[in-house]
């Protein structure tokens, strides 16, 4: 933990897509507790405003699309490290609409990536999910297993996990999962 901890000490500066969501929203408080400056990207389409209402005068908010590249690359510029946890989450729903699914968590990802690598960003920080690993049984679920997915949803977050794997060699933009 040391050694991440430390890594993250020179970061002052974070763009949280996905902000607005219950998630997003947690992280971004605690980021604000510890001192950063903390940029929001949120389309509200599953995220609410009032989320943010205990911290929105201490947040730069930035309405937008994660799969609009210009509007991702304009909320990345000047920040450190980016906290990409935008995604339209939910399993049943990718199955009802996995178009949307997918242009959101793979499109979108794809878009913060060379956002990222545009702005001059080191770091990225990429939410996947449990999702990715299908039906199996192990508990905890670690990055290690095989992965199965059995959603249009856990296709979409394993989708992305790839092309953030990819693009980290391809970037030189650190990258955690």
């Amino acid at each position: 933990m040391g050694q991440r901890e430390n890594r993250l000490t020179d970061v002052t500066s974070v763009l949280v897509t996905g902000g607005a969501g219950f998630i997003g929203s947690q992280v971004t408080a605690e980021l604000l507790r510890r001192g950063r400056a903390v940029r929001v990207l949120d389309n509200f389409s599953t995220g609410k405003r009032e989320n943010l209402a205990a911290v929105g005068g201490e947040v730069e908010l930035v309405e937008g699309d994660i799969r609009s590249y210009e509007r991702t690359r304009a909320a990345t510029q000047g920040v450190d490290c980016v906290i990409h946890l935008a995604a339209l989450p939910s399993a049943p729903r990718s199955i009802r609409d996995p178009l949307t699914t997918n242009a959101v968590n793979v499109t979108g990802t794809r878009s913060v990536m060379p956002a990222a690598r545009d702005a001059g960003t080191q770091r990225v920080v990429f939410a996947s999910s449990s999702s990715v690993c299908g039906r199996a049984q192990e508990l905890p679920k670690t990055g290690s297993l095989a992965p199965p997915p059995i959603s249009p949803y856990g296709v979409s977050k394993l989708a992305a996990e790839q092309y953030r794997m990819a693009l980290n060699v391809e970037y030189g933009i650190e990258v955690a999962v």
